[in-house]
């Protein structure tokens, strides 16, 4: 009777020990699914020359997804006199990996297909998509630098630059 029992005991932990590996191997990383937004307002719709770099943080924990990395700079057409803003976009890991894009805010839609524009009036919503697929590998604390190259002090009529992080389905 005791032999038979030490048997069954040990069947059950070795089939107890298979299920718990197998278990554990067939986790889901955790994924993110709404989006993750950082806003950055211009006081008195001024972008001046202190806020040339503009950085964002957001913490990640999903490294299987793919991300697009979209700005949304809002402004009023009756106060912006530029037709272009030239901008430097960098995306820092949390090991100090990064990824740069160089590109141009063109204010007319036909000349960057990357542009949408959104109208309330005379303020109007311009959306950039920096990275239109791009994979967080890293869990832990993501910066993304804006450096906006206008050699102008007062840039009047821009009202804020969001930075929105959108999980792709």
């Amino acid at each position: 009777m005791k032999k038979s029992f030490y048997q069954h005991f040990i069947v059950i932990a070795i089939i107890s020990f298979a299920i718990s590996i197998i278990g554990a191997g067939c986790h889901k990383a955790p994924r993110q699914k709404e989006p993750i937004k950082v806003a950055h307002e211009f006081p008195n719709g001024n972008w001046t020359f202190e806020e040339q770099v503009i950085q964002y943080g957001f913490d990640n924990i999903d490294t299987i997804s793919e991300y697009s990395i979209e700005f949304y700079l809002k402004y009023d057409t009756t106060l912006v006199e530029d037709d272009q803003i030239p901008v430097n976009i960098t995306i820092s890991a949390p090991d100090g990996m990064e990824t740069y894009v160089s590109s141009v805010l063109n204010f007319d839609p036909k000349q960057n297909k990357d542009i949408t524009h959104f109208s309330t009036g005379s303020v109007r919503t311009m959306k950039l998509i920096a990275f239109p697929s791009k994979t967080l590998t890293q869990k832990g604390r993501y910066t993304v630098t804006f450096y906006r190259k206008m050699p102008k002090y007062d840039n009047l009529g821009f009202i804020s630059l969001d930075l929105n992080v959108v999980p792709k389905k």
